[in-house]
């Protein structure tokens, strides 16, 4: 699916503002794929791809977030840190 390939060449780019762009045409795509599809069934090379595709992308946001998530917890520890030294300078 190229416009899943687009998707996460610019998320890897960081270039979020374009990729948010592609992210409904990319899950209509992804419906698309699978529309059609019954549960349990064996999959065909191209829904093969998507899903890996899929997981691809999935994996990367679930690392940015986890990425994001720790640099907000680094913010909010130099906050109480910078708070507690206001309070005991005073």
């Amino acid at each position: 699916m190229e416009t899943g390939n687009q998707l996460l060449a610019l998320l890897e780019q960081r270039q979020l503002q374009a990729a948010d762009k592609l992210v409904e045409p990319y899950l209509g795509a992804l419906d698309g794929v699978f529309q059609h599809t019954p549960s349990g069934a064996v999959l065909d090379a191209e829904q093969r791809q998507a899903l890996q595709q899929f997981q691809a992308i999935h994996e990367w946001v679930g690392k940015e977030k986890h990425l994001a998530e720790e640099e907000l917890l680094q913010f909010s520890k130099a906050g109480r840190a910078s708070d507690l030294y206001k309070l005991n300078a005073g």
